[in-house]
């Protein structure tokens, strides 16, 4: 339905930023957070208050952008690919999303925050992650319920991530069995974007939703799951 319909996306961006960091890095490289990437975001979306100047490794970054939707961190994972530009990033971003057949998407920024010329469709976010989905690591850290980032260069505390896709937690009215993972979003702009991952043994789906309202994208992915393997 309206799949090629262009929507902000929120956090769900992450997504082709994992896909370029997997691509182009090892899980074993040093992110060290700029004072861009820790100040150049909304203080009141989401972070794990990395501080200017903290390192941890490549595949901490990744977990926390996933499971926690940290900005400052996808900041700094987009700063690293690119060797220190935003905006050469976003540039990556927009070459790979053309590369993988999308038609109605154009990034400038590594996390989704609201920008007019930051957008997508349904139908791109369905390509993007089904590129994401041939990398083990993207299987792996987006199906992971909790993960512990340990002490760095500058806090000596543990950091506990937990994943916010409630169709994965089996405590949760909306868990769904066949789910594998997936990446929730939401702006005022934006509302709620969902983008969810299922197999049920015969058949792997992606699910994308845009501009969605709180637990419905949980409710209407559901739908979409069940008339497929139905």
């Amino acid at each position: 339905k309206n799949a090629f319909d262009k929507q902000y996306p929120a956090s769900i961006t992450k997504l082709l930023t994992f896909l370029l960091a997997i691509e182009n890095t090892k899980l074993t490289d040093t992110v060290t957070m700029s004072h861009d990437a820790v100040f150049g975001i909304d203080r009141g979306s989401s972070h794990i208050g990395l501080d200017e100047g903290e390192q941890i490794t490549m595949e901490d970054a990744l977990y926390g952008m996933m499971l926690e939707s940290a900005n400052e961190v996808a900041w700094g994972i987009g700063e690293f690919v690119s060797g220190g530009s935003i905006e050469d990033f976003a540039k990556m971003m927009n070459e790979r999303a053309v590369e993988l057949g999308c038609l109605g998407t154009h990034f400038v920024n590594a996390n989704g925050l609201p920008d007019e010329n930051h957008y997508t469709t349904c139908y791109d976010m369905a390509l993007i992650t089904k590129a994401c989905l041939k990398h083990d690591e993207f299987r792996k850290i987006t199906g992971t319920r909790n993960h512990v980032i340990g002490p760095t260069n500058i806090c000596e505390e543990e950091r506990q991530l937990w994943q916010h896709c409630k169709m994965t937690n089996p405590d949760s009215k909306y868990y769904y069995e066949y789910c594998e993972g997936g990446k929730t979003g939401y702006t005022d702009q934006a509302r709620t974007t969902l983008v969810t991952m299922a197999d049920n043994g015969d058949m792997q789906l992606v699910a994308v939703v845009l501009y969605d309202f709180g637990n419905d994208a949980y409710i209407d992915t559901r739908a979409m799951f069940d008339y497929a393997y139905s």
